[in-house]
């Protein structure tokens, strides 16, 4: 799915705050998943209760990362969570938008 230049740089913004970060800085939706996955990785191996704090605060379903964190490879846990983090923030910032659009 293609999404506008205004929802990716929604979705950077956010990924931004809720990192803590200003790394964020691709344009593209597959920039920002290899981004994400990057950051991802950095916290399992570095500060996984970081991360499990984001997560939360992003409100990814916890069912779904459980799920996630049976991956065999950190590679793989990484890639996968970027998968969830970048799509429930696709969701708020496209709801944000919409509801935006109707005021």
């Amino acid at each position: 799915m293609d999404y506008s230049r205004a929802i990716l740089s929604g979705t950077r913004s956010l990924l931004n705050q809720h990192f803590g970060t200003t790394d964020f800085k691709a344009s593209t939706l597959d920039g920002l998943h290899l981004q994400t996955a990057v950051a991802v990785c950095h916290l399992l191996r570095n500060n996984l209760s970081k991360l499990l704090q984001i997560l939360y605060r992003i409100d990814v379903d916890e069912q779904k990362v459980k799920k996630v964190m049976t991956c065999q490879t950190t590679a793989e846990v990484a890639e996968n969570m970027a998968h969830l983090i970048i799509k429930r923030e696709l969701q708020k910032v496209q709801t944000r938008f919409m509801y935006n659009r109707q005021n």
